[in-house]
């Protein structure tokens, strides 16, 4: 049986078994909790390694990337606080 039917969307038996470390690469709202992966990852020079490669496609098959700011803020919560809505 596909270990696939047994995970929850937004989650990954590779990130929370196999390879734990790579949930350094996972951001979180501070705000609202959203999850998504850091954007560093898209960049050319960070897959060079095979083992960053792995986690780089698999964090794009499970999560959106998530840009945060210097407060630990998504870009919606940030336009919220500062009144940009």
């Amino acid at each position: 049986m596909s270990h696939s039917k047994f995970t929850k969307r937004g989650k990954s038996l590779y990130l929370d078994n196999w390879n734990p470390s790579a949930k350094k690469y996972v951001n979180e709202c501070k705000i609202c909790g959203h999850k998504g992966y850091n954007p560093v990852i898209d960049f050319e020079d960070f897959a060079d390694d095979p083992l960053k490669r792995g986690i780089r496609d698999e964090l794009r098959q499970v999560l959106r990337p998530l840009p945060l700011d210097e407060y630990g803020r998504c870009e919606m919560c940030a336009r919220a606080q500062d009144g940009k809505v």
